[in-house]
């Protein structure tokens, strides 16, 4: 007899095993959202309005991010708390740029083969991309300044043949890949806030947490939103795990 599973079944299996593989991290992305005097730090998929929660695996961070907030050039951290859905910040309403560097315990590979991999997930807000940010990550992804451009730093230089992928606010997305210069430019045709992201391995082995690791996975997202263009259909209905 074929037994099958029932679907809320299928899916704790599913998220219990990528909560212990580390793979599920991989797959997800963190990003930030920011209205008037308050920022969230999520944690899911932006495209399919996925968003992890509390209790389960928005709970694999080790301890709150500390929030960078830019306010007229003055760079100040902000404290957080955990919610249900997201960590959260009281921030200022008229903030430039927010910037979260989630930590996330050490991957163990062995089972595959592989080193221990250390997953190092980054989030970008801006107010606006009519500003040039200068980047501070290791991995950045900032506005220029040029209307839909955006460029991709590694280590402070420019980094060519990145592929930087940009969600719109209904939840399509495009992707496009770097110049020399680290340079990519979209179309924005919709009102609404947009996420884009990059990733860049780095096999450099190293140390993080009091454990060794022989390999570095970057992934950098902004957000901005944009505030003229099209009505945009809305994202997919939420679905928290």
């Amino acid at each position: 007899m074929n037994h099958r599973m029932n679907p809320p079944t299928r899916t704790l299996l599913i998220a219990a095993l990528l909560a212990t593989t580390g793979l599920a991290a991989q797959a997800h992305q963190v990003w930030l959202e920011h209205t008037g005097g308050q920022a969230r730090l999520h944690f899911g998929e932006y495209n399919d309005n996925v968003r992890e929660t509390s209790p389960g695996l928005l709970d694999k961070f080790k301890g709150v991010p500390v929030l960078e907030q830019s306010v007229a050039g003055a760079t100040e951290r902000v404290q957080g708390q955990l919610t249900k859905e997201a960590f959260s910040y009281a921030t200022a309403p008229n903030a430039d740029t927010l910037f979260a560097h989630p930590a996330y315990p050490v991957i163990d590979r062995t089972k595959a083969n592989l080193p221990p991999l250390l997953w190092k997930p980054t989030a970008r807000w801006v107010a606006s991309l009519a500003k040039p940010v200068t980047p501070t990550a290791a991995l950045d992804l900032v506005p220029t300044g040029k209307p839909g451009q955006l460029k991709v730093v590694f280590n402070g230089a420019p980094l060519p043949k990145a592929k930087v992928e940009l969600v719109s606010p209904s939840g399509w997305s495009r992707e496009a890949t770097s110049g020399e210069d680290g340079t990519v430019t979209f179309a924005l045709p919709w009102k609404g806030q947009y996420v884009a992201e990059v990733k860049h391995t780095d096999k450099t082995p190293g140390e993080a947490q009091g454990q060794k690791y022989g390999e570095v996975s970057h992934l950098i997202t902004l957000s901005f939103v944009q505030a003229e263009g099209m009505a945009s259909p809305a994202l997919p209905a939420p679905h928290a795990h």
